[in-house]
């Protein structure tokens, strides 16, 4: 239930500690220790398999002195939007500090899936372990469908790829099972004829996520104003304006940012060292390397593709996609010149080693396309961060990396006594990282926004 809103960002929170599947109580029989955290963090990305979380505690009495750095901690927040509970696994104790008679330390903690897989391996030939060969089938039954695996109990939404995987896992953690696939995919969807990969996977507070680029830009363009769906994983659309004035309406300024950074605006020196724009791929076969395929060399067969994002942005998905604009298409004309011309060559393995006889038809040509697929996926995360922002506003739990949200953003330039729309920051951004500061009775977000194209 939602605490009654007296201003922006209120929340009211409950930490519980558990070792050994029991709660520790204080010596006057409080369960809650809420006193001892003086602050909380909690963190969710798209680049991070799960949630992880610090608790900065100051403890005068010796109550949570004695932790071991092992202990489950509890979060309960009631907030003015939505409310939410988290689970949390300590790991580490750091920066212990003794004044006078009191301890301060922080507690580094993340979801137990983290700790899981440390402990848990994935070896043998895909088909025998799984069962199965399409991407999202295996990474359903390593996160919850197989008892040998991470068994977690969060819920999983997970997109559909149309290629068949057949691989050996040597021995690898789950993650890095579902890291492999991730390189490895293509999504059931596709644009132009183009195969679309460059999938990530991650928590965030509605459970884990496996989606691609091109499906996660696809979803927040279909995000609408209807509440979250917790089942579906289908997000509310907030809308936040930049305002250095508040209305003294609680309701109102609950959705304005307070502050805003525009981190590393567009250096296009580092993109054209990188190969963010164009570039050779470059697949062989390590085994045979005779028979691979790079370049135009006279000793070794041709298979090398020239990728650029002029060629491949129309067969991309985009942000605000009725009137998306490529932002490379406003830079000066030399520097795009520039910018087209290929420099950086990556490099993949082909999997061109069949480990089974009865797969001697049917050579996997999906993998044989990953040199295609490399370069597809290098260009579709860095054009991601074509424009990013960095907002804080008033706390939302309702907010979600992988998801979407929609900002207004003034204009420097007036039209009389009007301020415009900045036409270039303004628009929808993929949530990219979100963290979640508690301090006291308040509670801010602080979110990383990223967009492909300007409107």
């Amino acid at each position: 239930m939602t605490i009654p809103r007296s201003s922006a960002g209120d929340v009211e929170v409950r930490v519980s500690i558990f070792r050994d599947g029991k709660e520790i109580v204080s010596k006057d029989g409080n369960k809650n220790v809420r006193d001892f955290v003086q602050a909380i963090e909690i963190y969710e990305s798209i680049t991070s398999a799960t949630l992880e979380a610090k608790f900065v505690i100051n403890d005068g009495s010796g109550f949570l002195g004695a932790m071991t750095g092992s202990e489950l901690f509890k979060i309960q927040i009631i907030g003015t939007i939505v409310d939410k509970v988290y689970y949390f696994r300590a790991y580490e104790i750091e920066s212990r500090m003794r004044y006078n008679t009191s301890d301060s330390f922080i507690v580094n903690a993340a979801s137990d899936e983290f700790f899981k897989n440390e402990t848990v391996n994935v070896f043998g030939n895909s088909e025998v372990v799984f069962e199965a060969t399409e991407s999202s089938e295996i990474i359903g039954k390593i996160l919850r469908k197989d008892n040998r695996f991470l068994k977690t109990r969060k819920k999983t939404f997970l997109e559909e790829t149309v290629n068949k995987q057949q691989f050996i896992a040597t021995n690898w953690r789950p993650f890095d099972c579902i890291y492999w696939l991730a390189q490895r995919s293509v999504r059931k969807a596709k644009k132009g004829g183009t195969l679309q990969n460059g999938f990530v996977f991650y928590e965030n507070s509605l459970g884990f996520h496996f989606k691609s680029i091109d499906g996660i830009i696809d979803d927040v363009n279909k995000q609408t104003d209807s509440k979250t769906n917790f089942n579906t994983g289908e997000a509310k659309l907030y809308t936040y304006t930049y305002s250095t004035k508040r209305s003294g309406s609680e309701e109102t300024d609950q959705f304005k940012i307070d502050t805003v950074v525009f981190p590393e605006e567009r250096d296009f020196l580092s993109g054209l060292r990188h190969g963010a724009w164009s570039g050779f791929s470059i697949g062989f076969d390590p085994v045979t390397v005779t028979q691979s395929k790079m370049g135009l060399s006279a000793d070794m067969s041709v298979d090398a593709y020239r990728y650029g994002i002029k060629d491949l942005w129309s067969k991309m998905s985009h942000l605000n996609k009725k009137k998306s604009t490529n932002p490379i298409e406003q830079m000066d004309k030399s520097i795009q010149n520039m910018i087209d011309y290929p420099k950086r060559v990556r490099y993949t393995m082909l999997s061109n080693q069949i480990f089974d006889a009865k797969f001697a038809n049917n050579p996997q040509q999906n993998y044989e396309e990953l040199v295609e697929l490399q370069a597809y996926q290098w260009m579709r995360i860095e054009s991601l961060k074509n424009i990013k922002l960095m907002i804080q506003i008033p706390g939302n739990l309702d907010l979600y990396a992988g998801s979407g949200i929609d900002i207004i953003m003034p204009s420097t330039v007036k039209s009389g006594q009007k301020t415009k729309t900045d036409r270039k920051f303004s628009g929808k951004y993929v949530i990219s990282g979100l963290t979640h500061k508690i301090v006291g009775t308040k509670m801010t977000t602080e979110a990383l926004l990223l967009k492909d194209s300007t409107d």
